[in-house]
């Protein structure tokens, strides 16, 4: 507030400065202007009788203003008739003559007035002999010289700078005053306010409902009393709210008890159903090896006999069998997991060999579906670090899908690494999963819909299990892929 008003009234007192000292000027050359006025109806004798004497007691009544510096009075022919100078400085003297009086010549010193010196003549027609014209006689002026009076400008100088010096002191004090009133006025104004905000303030930090004192103005205490009745009725609802939470705090710690209670039975059956899936996977894995087996032998004697429908037959039981072996295995593998049965053993591997080992695997299943395998090795690791069951059980059933669901398409390991891990990168050609399926593909039992299940056959626990490996091994597995154009796996295991 004070520093607009403050503003305000400087600019209000430029601008009457402005005004003041044009004013001041406009003043100075008017009386200039009558001055030289009337020099030049002084000089109207002198010029036409040629007598400088006359000219001169004009001349000097002209030097007796103060601003006046120097007279010439001029011929009509613009000659020096009479100059007079009250000190020495040079003016400029070429300039247009005017025909009425006029500043002529203006400087940061001085004003060049000039009037030109006229007379009035009358004449008649001298042609016209109509006695009957009663028209006057036209009047024409006759301009027989110039009067060029010099005025200084230093006393209009002073006189500004002595009103501008006034004109800003008296602001100054007046914005002082000012400023010295709005002081002492809003600090008693605000004072009561400040101690209302630091009321509130203390009351958020520590919490307490502490009152004020109701003073100063009438809406400051209106505030005040509005603050006073606020913190008694949060007094209130917090003796409420601490005998409501006391209560909750008694019913969440039972609730607590029962949700303990209710999970650790929770706990206890799923470890029974891991305990008892592992059981009855590992039951289940020894009658269907032995017929395996008992298929092998019987194969091998049908083989020898001829019998080769029946050996169709065989093969087809032994391939139905090798298939409820793997899904049992996939079932005990997830029961060892969910049970922490599942230990890492971390050996040194040979890069080279775990290739050619998945080559030999994945080669034929892939030529099954008219599949083109090839496995890219960038890596520039010969030995690294892993659990070498677990990983290549991992890459075995991501390339294993990627046979399954590609046909007549190219399926590609690349392995790479850089300073901390070791990426196999498993793209397909096949038919790829939509955003909505990359979401659950990790799921246990999910497969990317109904109908694939049905065309494809599986339990959807390849995948589950894999990512569960990975993390075992600090690792991790990632999926791109776009319906219709294949997808792209990635294994990262740290080095």
């Amino acid at each position: 507030m004070v520093v607009g008003i403050s503003a305000m009234v400087i600019l209000i007192s430029f601008f009457i400065n402005f005004v003041v000292n044009q004013q001041s000027k406009t003043v100075m050359l008017n009386n200039a202007f009558q001055i030289t006025e009337g020099l030049a109806k002084q000089s109207i004798f002198p010029l036409l009788s040629g007598s400088k004497e006359n000219a001169d007691s004009a001349i000097d009544q002209v030097l007796g203003f103060q601003s006046v510096t120097k007279v010439k009075i001029l011929t009509e022919k613009n000659e020096l008739f009479i100059e007079k100078n009250n000190d020495n400085t040079e003016t400029l003297t070429d300039y247009n003559k005017p025909k009425t009086t006029t500043v002529v010549i203006e400087t940061l010193q001085y004003w060049v007035v000039s009037s030109p010196v006229k007379i009035k003549q009358e004449f008649e027609d001298s042609f016209n002999f109509d006695t009957t014209n009663t028209t006057l006689p036209s009047i024409e002026e006759e301009v027989i010289g110039y009067v060029e009076i010099h005025f200084s400008k230093l006393d209009l100088i002073n006189a500004q700078k002595r009103i501008t010096f006034i004109i800003f002191i008296v602001s100054g004090v007046f914005v002082l005053f000012l400023g010295v009133l709005l002081y002492l006025s809003l600090v008693k104004l605000f004072k009561p306010l400040d101690t209302l905000e630091q009321a509130m303030e203390k009351s958020e930090k520590s919490g307490e409902h502490t009152l004020v004192k109701v003073e100063g103005a009438k809406e400051i205490r209106n505030m005040a009393k509005s603050y006073n009745s606020m913190m008694n009725v949060l007094e209130k609802h917090e003796d409420k709210i601490t005998l409501h939470r006391d209560q909750l705090e008694k019913e969440v710690e039972a609730r607590t008890k029962e949700l303990i209670n209710a999970r650790d039975s929770a706990l206890t059956a799923s470890r029974h159903k891991s305990e008892f899936i592992a059981n009855i996977s590992h039951e289940l894995r020894t009658p269907i090896q032995s017929i395996i087996g008992y298929g092998e032998l019987i194969s091998e004697e049908l083989e020898l006999e001829g019998s080769f429908e029946l050996l169709d037959d065989m093969d087809k039981v032994s391939n139905n069998a090798h298939r409820l072996l793997t899904m049992i295995n996939s079932l005990l593998d997830l029961a060892k997991i969910e049970a922490g049965k599942f230990d890492v053993n971390n050996t040194e591997l040979n890069l080279a060999s775990l290739i050619i080992s998945l080559n030999d695997v994945i080669s034929p299943i892939a030529a099954s579906n008219a599949n083109q395998y090839t496995c890219t090795n960038q890596s520039s690791l010969g030995y690294f670090y892993a659990d070498r069951e677990k990983l290549e059980q991992v890459l075995i059933n991501l390339l294993n899908n990627a046979c399954k669901f590609t046909k007549q398409g190219q399926i590609s390991l690349l392995i790479s690494n850089d300073e901390n891990t070791i990426f196999f990168e498993i793209k397909d050609t096949g038919i790829g999963l939509t955003l909505e399926q990359q979401q659950y593909v990790f799921d246990e039992f999910r497969q990317v819909d109904a109908s694939n299940s049905r065309k494809y056959g599986g339990t959807g626990l390849g995948l589950a299990i894999s990512q569960r490996f990975i993390s075992l091994m600090n690792g991790y597995i990632t999926v791109q892929s776009e319906i219709n154009k294949g997808s792209v796996f990635t294994v990262a295991i740290p080095l």
